[in-house]
């Protein structure tokens, strides 16, 4: 197998240019490496993260993993492991076994003070006004260090965030939402199979304003049959509205999806597409919103601007994740942040490790059974090597719109520009970015190539991966009979 060099800033450029008329796929969600390369039989996040090795903070995900059933099945586009909604009995009984999970990291979790909490799935607004409370109790129950101003965060789908709802999350704990809206445009949404309609979400945004609870909504660009005049209208619309936040992403199109296998030839071209981009950022930023990732938008003067994002960092340094539920993913970096390295530390002696992570199982009777048996849930996992540490962060350092040299130097002894020189150069030569001395930071057309530099940036580790892989299937069936082949998972959307 032959290997691409992107070494030098030629080969570089050649490789960027082949791919700028193709779309994108997002690869911020699980950052790296992809699931693909995960496999079975390497612990759980209690093995990743043992006592007094904790980093210096964390995020706490709690996954809900029911939907409401769509034609086509999926909203057409959805590549996150969900189970469909059939009763309110269903949530009860996932409750009780979230409520188990949680019993089996109690003692750890004592002290935790995550920096924020997003309950996500699914449709965790699902629930009916009665079932917020536990969930909530469950989980300041297990955290009773918590500050009492931590975000927390709980997404759900536009129809089913009832003002009763939103009042008992508000009592009980929750600081914001999140609304998957996708689309405003009523007929452009019935192509997903969703039932929500433009006054749906107009509706719940006011409750949230009135209530005090910060509001996000998320828009895709990149939809079926979608022009640039439905994209002004619906980002006019709800910039209008005053919602706090949004969330304006491209749409991944894969897997066995309706848009994927029935819907290509509506999907807007590529150039069209990054006219989109350009055009909401435009709209976006000439407005009252500040631009705080390649896809985040926030209103000015909010008063979130101390929420921490799930998919962005803006350092460097070791941050956890810990995943709680169905499908729900633990990521655990390990290298010496400047908070846990001793100034006589060698370059060599810092940015040692790689870490770990983690994901829940994501059926229902696999999540069920594990915990039936005692066992913490943990389907597959990954150790990273340093090289993976290096790429995980900065995937998420590019969501910040720039890469923090001295912070990455801080924890790895190295200058970022030492790494992948010509992939750097190149992105400067197509104005994706600017080189200076502090960071390195994305243009607004490299706001929109972010999944492009992240394909670059990867694509000899990935590689190395994929050789490893084949070698192993090679092996004598003895051999290769002992560990557990990776499972393959398509990215995403974020």
């Amino acid at each position: 197998m032959t290997r691409l060099d992107l070494t030098t800033p030629a080969a570089a450029r050649h490789f960027f240019e082949s791919k700028l008329r193709q779309r994108q796929v997002n690869k911020v969600l699980h950052s790296f490496p992809s699931p693909r390369f995960w496999k079975g039989g390497t612990g759980t996040p209690l093995d990743g993260r043992p006592p007094g090795s904790d980093a210096p903070s964390c995020e706490l995900y709690v996954a809900l993993p029911f939907c409401l059933t769509t034609e086509p099945a999926h909203c057409g586009y959805c590549l996150f492991p969900t189970e469909a909604y059939s009763n309110q009995d269903q949530l009860d009984v996932y409750l009780d076994f979230l409520a188990r999970e949680g019993e089996l990291y109690r003692e750890r979790w004592t002290e935790l003070q995550p920096r924020s909490i997003f309950i996500g799935g699914g449709t965790p607004n699902l629930l009916k006004a009665h079932q917020y409370p536990r969930l909530l109790s469950l989980i300041h129950d297990l955290l009773p260090a918590l500050p009492a101003a931590t975000p927390v965060t709980l997404e759900g789908i536009p129809q089913l965030f009832s003002r009763e709802k939103l009042e008992v999350m508000q009592a009980h704990g929750v600081t914001r939402v999140s609304m998957g809206a996708q689309q405003l445009d009523h007929q452009l949404s019935l192509l997903s199979g969703r039932k929500q309609q433009p006054k749906h979400v107009f509706q719940a945004v006011e409750w949230a304003a009135e209530l005090g609870l910060g509001c996000n909504v998320d828009l895709i660009f990149g939809w079926p049959q979608q022009t640039l005049t439905h994209l002004e209208r619906d980002l006019r619309d709800l910039m209008a509205s005053g919602v706090e936040h949004i969330t304006h992403y491209e749409l991944n199109v894969g897997g066995a999806t309706d848009f994927a296998l029935n819907r290509r030839e509506e999907l807007p071209g590529p150039e069209l597409v990054r006219e989109m981009y350009l055009l909401a950022r435009e709209l976006l930023t000439a407005g009252s919103y500040e631009q705080l990732t390649p896809y985040d938008f926030q209103k000015k003067q909010s008063q979130e601007a101390g929420f921490i994002y799930e998919e962005c960092r803006r350092t460097f340094d070791a941050h956890d994740v810990w995943g709680w539920g169905y499908a729900a993913i633990s990521d655990f970096p390990d290298h010496h942040s400047p908070d846990h390295h001793s100034p006589d530390d060698s370059p060599e002696q810092i940015g040692q490790n790689g870490g770990s992570t983690f994901m829940n199982a994501r059926t229902l009777t696999a999540y069920y059974a594990a915990l039936d048996a005692g066992h913490l849930p943990t389907e597959v996992g990954y150790t990273r090597t340093p090289a993976d540490l290096r790429l995980s962060l900065l995937f998420r350092n590019l969501q910040s719109l720039s890469v923090d040299r001295a912070s990455y130097r801080a924890n790895f002894g190295r200058d970022v520009l030492e790494d992948f020189p010509g992939i750097w150069q190149a992105a400067a030569e197509l104005g994706f970015v600017t080189i200076q001395d502090a960071a390195i930071r994305l243009t607004p057309e490299g706001a929109y190539r972010v999944p492009l530099i992240q394909t670059a940036l990867m694509q000899g580790r990935v590689e190395e991966l994929t050789e490893a892989h084949f070698a192993s299937m090679k092996r004598p069936a003895l051999i290769q009979s002992q560990p557990t082949p990776p499972v393959p998972l398509p990215v995403a959307p974020s």
